[in-house]
């Protein structure tokens, strides 16, 4: 199976000023033989996301683990 992170460009933030900054948001991962299939998992586990009017996703397939939930 072939990995794949989703992300978009319609996004943005605050910095620590509180003044806005437009950036990337990474919306999830998704596992599939080719992109087509990781993005049917992506959307099947990212159902919230519907809600949210993103229009322009984006995805780049990764090669190796992914290492989650990191505390500093």
């Amino acid at each position: 199976m072939k990995k794949f992170l989703f992300f978009t460009l319609e996004g943005f933030t605050f910095d620590p000023n509180h003044k806005e900054l437009h950036n990337m948001q990474i919306l999830g991962d998704g596992e599939g033989d080719n992109i087509f299939e990781a993005f049917v998992s992506f959307k099947h586990n990212q159902d919230y996301l519907l809600e949210h009017g993103f229009k322009e996703v984006i995805a780049v397939q990764y090669v190796g683990d992914m290492i989650r939930h990191l505390e500093l």
